[in-house]
């Protein structure tokens, strides 16, 4: 009794406070009018009158107009009511302590403070009330446990002498009783909502304790059961909307999963009954997915009715992953559109359920609420496809049943505006909720890969469309499963495997095309550029080495002669050729730039072969030439363990031309080798070597032969020659140095086993061709020293810079 003497207290301090902040402020409005809005000292006083000593009060203005220097009269003291009971907790402190008459509540009309600018708000009071709830909840759930508790004990303290009819009916009549004692009290009793949840909440419980009961105990069919159990789920829902209480509907979601895992038992136990009762759990969950989605219109007073949806979303992603495997077994057809009507039910759930919670304000929860019916999606797919005794016709049907509705759940997203917020949360969750899907599509079939990248393609339409250039990446990224398929020794797999690359790779550019301008200063506007050039190199990696991997297992070895062992590097080579022409390993290359050609012939850190824009080269030129010259060795290793010189011409060509685009790159820094000798013997030993290693593949003679050996002395007096054109002394340096290993090779390896007249012969001549290319090489130094100290013509004189060189110095 205080305590309830106390909160009606509480409740009429709270009223009075009101309508006092109510008077001040319709006074301060009043003096507007007159007089500005002074603090009440300030105000003025009648002029034939001294100022006296009194607390604030507002003054009223004369109503006519036609006298203006009337003074104003002063209204009388306000009731001591209203100035002598103080509020619980002040609103607003005053900066001075308030006189023992005045209303400590009350700022002074001068204040700044938000209990000034707010005369109606109560929100301490509020704060205390909802710190008071706690409390009351906490014993309120108490008290409705021991109660339980207690009916629970003498039930079982007299089970053995009550009937069987007795316990289930006078259990069910207390459920009853229970809720409709909630409502009433609900309905009657505002200051006693808790109490009314808490009778509300028991009986819902005992209401599905009571069906269970009957059935166990009392003979009730399972499918009479089932009806009840469904009927006082609507029941408390219906409750719920009338009493505005949310927890009455967690009630009725809980006996919902109650009544779904009843049906799972029932159906483990009665396999014959398994179509019937399932068919009779989706149509529960169709209804009351509708039910759910209809009620948040009709309770505006419940404060959580943008939640409602969610309660039946937890029973329908229960009967999604509950769902029995029994099905698929003894009746596929019917066993996958049971089965899968779930996933629909949950997708359109989770479609207008975000909308309302993004509507609310809890956009966050409206993605994690997405993203969590995907995983269900994904989880309810592995455990029915995968269950033993499954067909794997059934199993591919239920994953592309699956995979379907992920799709169309996408279109669904693509009508919408690209500036919505809610699309803007929902379109990545759901992009990620599509990856998971298909994800599990590929793992129980590896020949499903190319329904499962286009329903990741579709997906990542309305990602791109708010601006995120994620899927640019992810796409080409998820497609680099082919190479598990090129595993399989199936060939009609295997060609699935290229279709999915393909259905990867080639959307990039068109994804990049529909990409929304990012917000300024935003994390995706400081980092689109590496997502877009992350995925070009993805998807130019899926070009040039899964697409070849793939067609060399799909063509056997003993096809066309042998030819079949030339395609792929064939392919590789002129796939990176092209990508390296069209501006690849340029900075900040995207698909859309390279498919465009507007990179065509570019080098990175050079305007041209003449003109480099940086000191040294770049890393993106380093990585060029690496990559290029890695590939020409895998193609000159194909062609070596060819056994035809015949078919292995193509595939040397290919390498050199890979080794002469790579050294293309790092050309610009050729003629500074003082400053970076690296670049100079990177290209010289590279393309030397492929030389070398083609002269033996294709004329088949040894590494130690004379022929092998005319040519590295060739290719010496060559980088002599050239070196002094470009006066490049590290590339002469690299000639003068195979000219002396070919001399030694000659003397002490090629000529050992030689009689005395060839070894004396191939020594003469050798040393003469040394001679030669002595008396060359001093006449071309000594041309340059001349050149660069005395007769030089202005044009002579130029800078690096202006002979076409870059204007750094050697």
């Amino acid at each position: 009794m205080d305590t309830v003497n106390s909160e009606q207290l509480e409740e009429i301090i709270e009223r009075l406070t009101t309508l006092e902040r109510k008077l001040d402020w319709v006074a301060k409005r009043i003096s507007r009018d007159g007089y500005p809005a002074l603090g009440s000292a300030e105000r003025p006083q009648p002029r034939s009158a001294p100022v006296a000593s009194q607390p604030d009060r507002p003054t009223t203005l004369p109503t006519s107009s036609s006298s203006p220097a009337a003074p104003p009269t002063a209204q009388p003291p306000r009731t001591p009511a209203l100035a002598t009971y103080p509020p619980a907790k002040p609103v607003q402190k005053a900066p001075a302590a308030p006189s023992h008459n005045a209303p400590a509540a009350v700022a002074p009309s001068g204040s700044t403070g938000a209990a000034a600018n707010d005369p109606f708000s109560t929100r301490p009071i509020r704060q205390k009330r909802n710190e008071g709830n706690i409390g009351r909840y906490v014993l309120s759930g108490a008290a409705a446990f021991l109660i339980v508790s207690a009916a629970v004990s003498l039930i079982a303290l007299v089970w053995d002498q009550i009937p069987d009819g007795v316990k289930v009916g006078a259990l069910g009549v207390v459920a009853v009783a229970l809720v409709a004692a909630g409502t009433i009290v609900n309905q009657t009793r505002e200051r006693l909502q808790v109490a009314a949840a808490t009778l509300t909440g028991t009986g819902g419980a005992l209401g599905f304790v009571a069906v269970i009961g009957a059935t166990l105990i009392a003979g009730l069919t399972p499918v009479a059961a089932l009806g009840l159990m469904v009927a006082w789920a609507f029941v408390l829902l219906l409750v719920s909307c009338v009493t505005a209480q949310f927890f009455t509907a967690v009630i009725s979601m809980l006996g919902a999963l109650v009544t779904v895992g009843f049906t799972t038992w029932q159906v483990a136990t009665h396999p014959e009954q398994a179509i019937l009762a399932w068919s009779l759990i989706d149509i529960y969950t169709v209804a009351l997915a509708a039910v759910a989605a209809i009620l948040p219109r009709f309770t505006p007073r419940m404060r959580l009715a943008p939640w409602l949806p969610t309660t039946s979303m937890v029973v329908t992603g229960t009967v999604l992953l509950t769902g029995p495997s029994r099905l698929l077994v003894t009746q596929p057809l019917t066993g996958i559109v049971l089965l899968a009507a779930p996933c629909a039910v949950l997708l359109a759930q989770a479609y207008h359920s975000t909308r309302l919670l993004a509507g609310a304000g809890a956009k966050e929860a409206a993605g994690y609420e997405w993203a969590g019916t995907g995983i269900i999606q994904a989880l309810a797919l592995l455990m029915l496809a995968s269950a033993n005794g499954v067909a794997s016709s059934t199993r591919n049907g239920m994953s592309m049943a699956f995979l379907v509705l992920a799709c169309l759940a996408t279109a669904a997203l693509l009508p919408q505006q690209a500036a919505s917020p809610w699309l803007r949360v929902v379109a990545p969750v759901n992009l990620g909720t599509v990856l998971c899907v298909a994800a599990a599509v590929f793992a129980l079939n590896i020949a499903l890969l190319p329904p499962a990248v286009a329903a990741v393609v579709l997906a990542a339409v309305p990602v791109v469309r708010v601006g995120y250039s994620a899927p640019v990446l992810v796409l080409p990224l998820f497609s680099a499963a082919a190479l598990v398929v090129g595993l399989s020794p199936d060939r009609s797999t295997v060609m699935l495997g290229v279709l999915a690359v393909l259905i990867g790779v080639l959307p990039t550019a068109s994804l990049e095309a529909l990409l929304a301008p990012p917000p300024p200063h935003s994390e995706e506007h400081a980092n689109r550029h590496l997502w877009l050039s992350a995925g070009m190199w993805v998807a130019a990696g899926q070009l040039v080495l899964t697409i070849p991997r793939l067609l060399d297992r799909l063509v056997p070895a003993d096809d066309l002669g042998g030819a079949g062992r030339i395609m792929a590097p064939l392919l590789a080579g002129a796939l990176a050729l092209a990508l390296a022409g069209m501006g690849a390993f340029t900075s900040r290359c995207s698909p859309r730039m390279l498919v465009s050609g507007r990179r065509a012939g570019q080098l990175a850190g050079a305007n041209d072969l003449h003109t480099p824009l940086v000191p040294t080269a770049p890393p993106l030129a380093w990585l060029g030439e690496a990559l290029l010259t890695a590939l020409a060795v895998a193609v000159l290793v194909r062609a070596d363990s060819l056994d035809f010189p015949l078919l292995a011409a193509p595939l040397v060509a290919l390498a050199l031309a890979l080794v002469v685009v790579g050294g293309r790159m790092l050309l610009p820094w050729l003629r500074h080798s003082v400053v970076s000798p690296t670049v100079t013997l990177t290209i010289a030993l590279s393309q030397s070597l492929a030389l070398w290693w083609s002269v033996i593949i294709l004329t088949g003679a040894s590494a130690s032969s004379l022929l092998v050996t005319g040519v590295v002395l060739a290719t010496g007096a060559a980088c002599i020659v050239i070196g002094f054109r470009l006066r490049a002394t590290t590339l002469r340096h690299y000639g003068l140095t195979l000219v002396l290993l070919v001399v030694f090779k000659l003397a002490l390896v090629d000529l050992a086993g030689q009689n005395s007249l060839t070894r004396i012969l191939a020594l003469m001549v050798a040393g003469v061709v040394c001679f030669g290319l002595s008396l060359a090489y001093n006449h071309l130094a000594q041309e340059q020293a001349d050149q660069g100290t005395i007769g030089t013509s202005p044009a002579d004189q130029r800078s690096p810079a202006g002979r076409g060189g870059a204007p750094y110095s050697r």
